[in-house]
């Protein structure tokens, strides 16, 4: 073999190592870039399951956290009635009746508590997750009212009125959810206080009913600060704080009263004005329910009926009390509107009307309830002496003036009397008093003559006021209100005299007129009947 020979294949030799060498170089390097890929695969796998589960250990803590925001801001509400409670019960100059109303109260406090430290997973429940509402029977006004006399001290303490306006027409029961009620009105009352710095806040409440079921209407307004336009897209989110930051406050409050009205099925809205005040207002639909036997049977009771309006919740309350141990029905208000409304509504024997009332003060409800119904007693109680202001009550139509303190025996002989006075269409001592030994027909025959002038007036006066001669019914009105006095048929007297002042002041006068036809109707029958018994006797 030539040396040639030999040089080429180890030649040969030489690549073929070389190419082998290379392609275990270049296999290794894959290799090992296959295992880089994969490691570095099974490393972003892992670092994205890390961020997983720190992302959800991240909520988890926040959802943690604004659970126990939550129930705390929750259990806190009835925690604040029971130890507002306790302070008033520390004052040991208050009334029995008052005492025993604030046991009561905190009583219903302390079972709301319990209520909520058994439902405690259910009342965090955030995030979509809706608290199942209970199904209770309750009192709509109880409720209500049971609230502005449990906040009202709050409110006096930061020298605000609280006041309570709740329609005369509100359901006796209602079936719903009676805590969450009561945890979205102390919300918004309690709001209200600490952003109102003078002024007043408001409860107001009524209810359309249709088909059993009634539409819950509920206000709570005050003449706070106000809030931005700006302001009123972040006013519902959790932990938002608009206004005064000064002010305590988690930013929680509103954003629960909103949650759970939407829970009920409502929704709550809001308008405000700086400067002027906000109103906070929802609805919520509750089916009506049956009143318990108790209840059903005192409802049912033939007892007389008073109506008290005075804004001062807690001489209201001592009032409506002491009229109930009395025997009397006692229905209680806090404005003058309310009281003209509920006196409409209402077969009332009498109404007690605190002169200084707000939305429509003592005299101007009177006269707006005299203006419709005459057979109801009108007692006003004041402080006030001024000869102005009494002559402004009897002005108004009102039979009689107490002045404070009055003692609970002087204005239950008050209601008695007046009340007796005014169901009566004639006074009968007036007509017995023109008898006579001597002539046993005088009075009958003086009735007979009464009757027929008094029916001939009042067509002539229907007469002239269908061509509007209202000169002619002045005229007329003015005569038969003397007659009417003379035989003691004195709430016809005054409705003559209304009539008298619309026909000379040439204002309309047909409701004037149309009452004094009522009116003279009832008299009429009296008087027959009492004519018919003096024949007879």
């Amino acid at each position: 073999m030539s040396a040639t020979t030999v040089a080429l294949l180890v030649a040969v030799v030489l690549v073929l190592a070389l190419g082998t060498s290379l392609v275990v170089v270049i296999a290794n390097g894959r290799r090992r870039d296959a295992a880089a890929r994969a490691e570095a695969a099974r490393l972003a796998a892992d670092n994205h399951a890390l961020r997983e589960r720190g992302e959800a250990a991240h909520e988890t803590a926040e959802l943690r956290a604004r659970m126990v925001a939550h129930v705390s801001h929750e259990l806190r509400t009835p925690m604040q009635a029971i130890m507002s409670l306790l302070a008033l019960l520390d004052d040991h100059s208050l009334p029995l009746e008052q005492r025993q109303q604030h046991l009561n109260t905190l009583r219903g406090s302390s079972e709301d508590l319990l209520l909520l430290i058994d439902g405690l997973v259910e009342t965090a429940q955030i995030d979509g997750k809706r608290p199942s509402p209970r199904a209770d029977d309750f009192s709509p006004r109880a409720t209500l009212e049971q609230l502005a006399d449990l906040l009202g001290p709050s409110a006096r303490k930061r020298g605000l009125e609280l006041r309570a306006a709740l329609a005369p027409d509100l359901p006796p029961r209602l079936r719903g959810d009676r805590l969450r009620l009561r945890q979205i009105v102390i919300n918004l009352i309690g709001n209200s206080i600490k952003f109102t710095r003078q002024g007043h806040v408001e409860l107001r409440a009524s209810a359309r009913v249709e088909d059993g079921v009634a539409q819950l209407a509920v206000a709570v307004s005050d003449t706070g600060v106000g809030i931005a336009p700006d302001a009123l897209d972040k006013l519902f989110v959790e932990f938002a704080r608009v206004g005064d930051l000064s002010l305590e406050g988690t930013g929680l409050g509103l954003s629960i009263s909103k949650q759970l009205v939407e829970a009920l099925g409502g929704r709550l809205d809001v308008d405000s004005e700086p400067g002027v005040g906000t109103t906070f207002r929802f609805e919520l639909s509750m089916p009506l329910a049956a009143a318990p036997a108790a209840e059903a049977a005192a409802s049912a009771d033939t007892r007389p009926r008073v109506l008290v309006a005075d804004d001062d919740t807690a001489g209201r309350e001592l009032l409506v009390n002491a009229l109930r141990r009395g025997g009397y029905a006692v229905d209680g208000v806090a404005d003058g509107a309310a009281a003209v409304a509920s006196a409409l509504a209402r077969p009332y024997v009498a109404v007690i009307l605190d002169v200084q009332l707000p939305e429509l003060d003592g005299p101007g409800a009177a006269r707006q309830i005299r203006d419709v119904r005459g057979d109801v007693a009108l007692i006003a109680l004041t402080g006030h002496t001024e000869v102005d202001v009494l002559g402004r009550c009897k002005g108004a139509g009102i039979d009689a003036i107490l002045i404070k303190p009055v003692k609970l025996e002087t204005l239950r002989a008050t209601i008695a009397r007046v009340a007796a006075e005014r169901s009566q269409a004639i006074d009968l001592a007036v007509i017995r008093g023109y008898v006579t030994a001597e002539d046993p027909a005088f009075v009958p025959g003086l009735i007979d003559v009464y009757l027929r002038e008094a029916e001939r007036d009042l067509d002539d006066m229907h007469e002239a006021a269908g061509r509007q001669d209202i000169a002619r019914v002045a005229q007329l009105a003015h005569r038969l209100k003397g007659s009417s006095a003379g035989f003691g048929a004195r709430l016809l007297a005054e409705r003559c005299q209304s009539l008298y002042a619309a026909a000379c002041a040439d204002q309309g006068a047909s409701d004037e007129l149309a009452a004094v036809a009522r009116e003279f109707a009832r008299v009429k029958t009296a008087l027959s009947v009492e004519r018919t018994r003096l024949i007879s006797s």
